[in-house]
C-alpha cells in the first residue's frame, strides 16, 4: 500500500466523521469543559457555555460507574478458564496454570496505567467511540496505555460491521521522530533536511493500522507517515489475535454504522433544554437586579459613562426627570422548577446517575439497592455486552499476546479457542443476580411443599456447588469439594440419629 492509497483512505474515513462532528462537538462543548473539541480548541472560553452543571456531572458519574462496574480498579474483572474444546480431564490442571497466568496479568496491569487511561477512553464511550493504544512498556513493565481522544482519531468500517481500520493524527517534533519510532526510515532527503535543520518544528504525523483480509488468524497492517512531505517512514506487519495495539469500542451502533452512539447523545436535548432554561433564569434575574432605565435626550447624561453600582449620584438638571428606572414584565417563571426537575431526571437516567434514592429521604434497604443494581444491570446489558467484546475481551488477547512475546507466560493451550474469558465484574455480577433470584424461588416454593431438609435433598451438590461458585465470582479455593460437603452432612446426621436414640433409650431404675 503506497502513500496515495493511505491518503485515499485516510480522506475517505475523515468525510465520515464530519457527518457527526457537530453533534460530537455539542456533546463536548456542553458537558467537557477544557476538554478538546473538533471546532474550537481555545480554552480561554472553556465552559463559558455551561450554565447547569448537570450534563458534565452525569458524564463524570457515567465515567466512574462504567469503570467500577466493568472494570473496577485493582480487581481481577476477568476469570481465565478452559473452554469446552479442551477434554474433561484436562480441565483441571488447564484451570490451574491459567490461574497462575490470571494473576500474573492482572499484576502487570494494575502496575501499569491502565486504570487513568481507561477512564479517558469512557468520556469518549458516553458519546461515541473510545480507543486505547495498548504498548509494550518500559523500565521492566509490560504494559504501556494511551487513551486517543476522539479528535484525534478517524475510522473505517470493515468487513463484518466491525471497525476495520484506525487512523490517528498527532503532532511530533521533527527531532523526537527517530526516538518515537525506532523502527522507522528516514532516509527520505526532505525529511532529513527537517530533522536536521528545523527539528523543533511539530510534524503532523498519520497511523493507519487495519486488519487486512482473509485467512483463520488475523493480520493487521500498521503504517506511519509524516504528512509533509509525504513520506512513509514505517510499514509492518503484525499476525495473532491481540497483535493489534489500537483497541476501539462502542456503546451501541446500527448495522452499516461506524461510529457508536454513546448514552450522552440521547440526552442532549435535555442538556440544551436545562442550559438555555438556566440561561435565561440568570438573564432575568439579572434585570431583576440592575433593572432597565431611560433618561431625557438633553445632552446631560452620557448613557455611555452611567455605571449603575449602589451608591451612585447622579446629577439632573431642575424641571427634567433625569434617570427614570423603566416597569418592565418579568414574567411568569413559576413552571421553570418543573422544566428544571423533570429535565435533569432524564439526564441522569439516561446516562444511568439515578440509582440510589435521595439521601434526605428514608435509607434505602439492603433489598432496594438490591433491585436497584438489577435494574442497572438490565438497562446497561445491551452496552455492557458491545463494551465486554469490543473493549475487555479484546484488552485480555492484547496482554496476552505481549506476555507470550516477551516470554513471561506460555498458554496451556495451543488453540487459541480453547481459551475462555468470563467477565467477573460488579456488572457481569448482576447479571447473575436473576438466576440466583430464581433458585431461591424454587428452593422456598419446594421448601412450602415438601419441608426445607427434602427440598435440600433434591438438588445435586456436585452440580449445584460449582454453579453458586461460578455466579458468586470468588476463588474456587474458599469453598470445600462438594464430595467433602456430603461427607460431613452425612456425619451430622448419623451423629443426631445417635442423639436421638440415646435420648429415647429407657433409663435404668433408680438407685
Amino acid at each position: 500500500m503506497d502513500v496515495k492509497q493511505v491518503m485515499e483512505r485516510l480522506a475517505a474515513a475523515k468525510a465520515e466523521r464530519q457527518k457527526y462532528e457537530p453533534i460530537f462537538d455539542d456533546a463536548i462543548r456542553l458537558t467537557m469543559p477544557s476538554r478538546r473539541r473538533f471546532h474550537n480548541n481555545s480554552v480561554a472560553d472553556a465552559g463559558e457555555d455551561i450554565f447547569d452543571e448537570t450534563g458534565a456531572n452525569a458524564v463524570s458519574e457515567f465515567v466512574s460507574r462504567m469503570q467500577a462496574g466493568i472494570c473496577p480498579p485493582f480487581t481481577e474483572f476477568v476469570k481465565l478458564e478452559a473452554s469446552s474444546l479442551v477434554e474433561p480431564k484436562d480441565r483441571k490442571a488447564v484451570n490451574a496454570d491459567l490461574a497462575d497466568i490470571q494473576q500474573y496479568c492482572f499484576e502487570e496491569i494494575w502496575a501499569s496505567n491502565f486504570a487513568q487511561e481507561s477512564a479517558e477512553t469512557f468520556h469518549d464511550l458516553a458519546i461515541s467511540t473510545g480507543t486505547l493504544l495498548v504498548e509494550e512498556g518500559n523500565s521492566g513493565k509490560m504494559l504501556a496505555h494511551r487513551a486517543i481522544p476522539i479528535t484525534d482519531l478517524f475510522i473505517e468500517s470493515g468487513a463484518d460491521d466491525h471497525i476495520g481500520g484506525q487512523f490517528r493524527t498527532t503532532k511530533v517534533k521533527a527531532s523526537q521522530l527517530e526516538t518515537r519510532y525506532p523502527r522507522g526510515d528516514f532516509s527520505d532527503p526532505a525529511l532529513v533536511s527537517i530533522m536536521s535543520r528545523e527539528g523543533d518544528k511539530p510534524v503532523e504525523v498519520i497511523e493507519y493500522t487495519f486488519q487486512e483480509p482473509g485467512g483463520r488468524i488475523p493480520h493487521y497492517r500498521h503504517i506511519v507517515m509524516i504528512a509533509d512531505p509525504k513520506v512513509k517512514i514505517v510499514d509492518r506487519k503484525m499476525s495473532g489475535i491481540g497483535s493489534n495495539p489500537f483497541i476501539s469500542f462502542r456503546w451501541s451502533t446500527a448495522a452499516g454504522e461506524t461510529w457508536g452512539r454513546g448514552p450522552l447523545l440521547n440526552a442532549m436535548a435535555a442538556i440544551r433544554t436545562t442550559n438555555l432554561m438556566l440561561e435565561l433564569v440568570l438573564e432575568n434575574a439579572a434585570m431583576s437586579i440592575v433593572g432597565i432605565y431611560q433618561t431625557d435626550n438633553e445632552g446631560v447624561i452620557n448613557a455611555d459613562t452611567v455605571n449603575l453600582l449602589p451608591g451612585t449620584i447622579l446629577n439632573k438638571e431642575i424641571g427634567t426627570n433625569g434617570l427614570e428606572a423603566v416597569n418592565m414584565a418579568t414574567g411568569n417563571f413559576n413552571m421553570r422548577d418543573v422544566v428544571l426537575g423533570d429535565q435533569r431526571t432524564n439526564i441522569k437516567r439516561a446516562m444511568f446517575n439515578d440509582m440510589l434514592s435521595d439521601p434526605n429521604k428514608t435509607p434505602a434497604t439492603a433489598t432496594e439497592v438490591a433491585e436497584r443494581m438489577a435494574d442497572l444491570a438490565h438497562r446497561t446489558s445491551a452496552g455492557f455486552s458491545r463494551v465486554y467484546y469490543e473493549f475487555i475481551q479484546r484488552y485480555m488477547q492484547r496482554v496476552l499476546f505481549l506476555g507470550v512475546k516477551r516470554g513471561d507466560i506460555k498458554l496451556p493451550t495451543k488453540n487459541g479457542r480453547a481459551l475462555s474469558f468470563r467477565s467477573v465484574s460488579p456488572l457481569a455480577q448482576a447479571q447473575y443476580g436473576r438466576d440466583m433470584q430464581l433458585l431461591m424461588q424454587d428452593f422456598q416454593t419446594r421448601a412450602a411443599m415438601y419441608g426445607p431438609q427434602v427440598a435440600g435433598s433434591m438438588y445435586e451438590l456436585t452440580e449445584l456447588d460449582p454453579w453458586l461458585q461460578k455466579r458468586f465470582g470468588l476463588d474456587p479455593k474458599l469453598y470445600k469439594g462438594a464430595d467433602k460437603v456430603i461427607k460431613e452432612m452425612k456425619q451430622q446426621a448419623e451423629a443426631m440419629a445417635q442423639m436421638q436414640q440415646q435420648a429415647q433409650a429407657p433409663q435404668g431404675p433408680a438407685q
